[in-house]
């Protein structure tokens, strides 16, 4: 069974390669989605010194969950299998290292006009990770046009969990390194749970 990592950042390319899933989902070509959204770790600058930690982790939280919200409806509508994080850290190595714990054998990423002149000229977050990813990277080019037919409302959206907070490593880990509790659930929405080796903020 495929499972593919979705990277979102709610802008509106990165929700043409949420849809570009719910698609393979619904043609019977994957059978889980992996929702993640990067979040920079604001613990490392000045905010350290006037919040805690547990307010900036909510801060971050919240913003991942603001980002993730459109994605979630389009993959509730389309009644895709699928799972939700929140990822802290750097956006390639983050994406990167949580295709690997999730086990994801492969990763979608949409492209804005800007990503997609980066990625030309190789640089760019998309550049960095098809060079360093051991799965296939699929790039969705975000087209100028009003929403296809086959990507209407199906279902009503259900009440569901948040998405779990995860801290990833600064690194990618090795081949055999554990996997996420929370990636392997089989129910349908957000999923709370454990991660090794990165972890989940309560």
């Amino acid at each position: 069974m495929i499972k593919l990592l979705v990277a979102v950042d709610g802008s509106d390319s990165s929700l043409w390669a949420v849809r570009h899933a719910a698609f393979l989902y619904r043609e019977g070509s994957i059978s889980q989605v992996v929702l993640l959204n990067v979040q920079a770790p604001i613990e490392q600058g000045r905010a350290r010194a006037y919040h805690s930690l547990a307010q900036l982790r909510e801060r971050e939280r919240s913003e991942g969950d603001a980002a993730l919200a459109c994605a979630g409806e389009i993959l509730d509508d389309s009644g895709v299998d699928y799972v939700a994080q929140i990822g802290i850290g750097s956006p390639a190595t983050t994406i990167l290292t949580a295709a690997q714990v999730c086990q994801c054998d492969g990763i979608v990423l949409g492209l804005s006009a800007w990503s997609r002149f980066l990625a030309l000229a190789g640089g760019g977050i998309p550049a960095q990770i098809m060079r360093r990813s051991r799965v296939p990277v699929t790039l969705v080019n975000a087209p100028r046009a009003h929403l296809p037919a086959e990507f209407k409302v199906y279902r009503p959206r259900a009440s569901l969990a948040r998405p779990a907070l995860v801290v990833y490593p600064a690194t990618l880990q090795p081949r055999n390194a554990e996997t996420v509790t929370l990636c392997e659930s089989p129910v349908r929405g957000y999923q709370l749970g454990e991660a090794r080796p990165g972890a989940v903020a309560r």
